[in-house]
């Protein structure tokens, strides 16, 4: 219980979630306000990759990032099931 109840873990959660949410923000600017379809796994990739260059906590967000691309790809071979 403890751990749940850590700090650093309720930031080091909230980085990741930022991470798997982000690309959402990301597809909104690209799709709605340049005009450019591209698949979700873009999307997600480009927040993994931000992430990782970033280093640090960034990683975090990378790993929530990778996590979209894997779930979108999921969507997109399996359906959504």
């Amino acid at each position: 219980m403890s751990t749940l109840a850590s700090e650093d873990y309720v930031v080091d959660v909230a980085l990741v979630l930022a991470g798997f949410v982000g690309p959402a923000v990301v597809k909104y600017g690209v799709e709605d306000q340049m005009g450019k379809d591209l698949p979700d796994e873009a999307y997600g990739a480009t927040v993994a990759v931000g992430g990782a260059l970033y280093g640090g906590e960034g990683r975090k967000v990378a790993l929530g990032g990778g996590v979209h691309v894997v779930e979108s790809l999921r969507e997109r071979f399996m359906g959504d099931d």
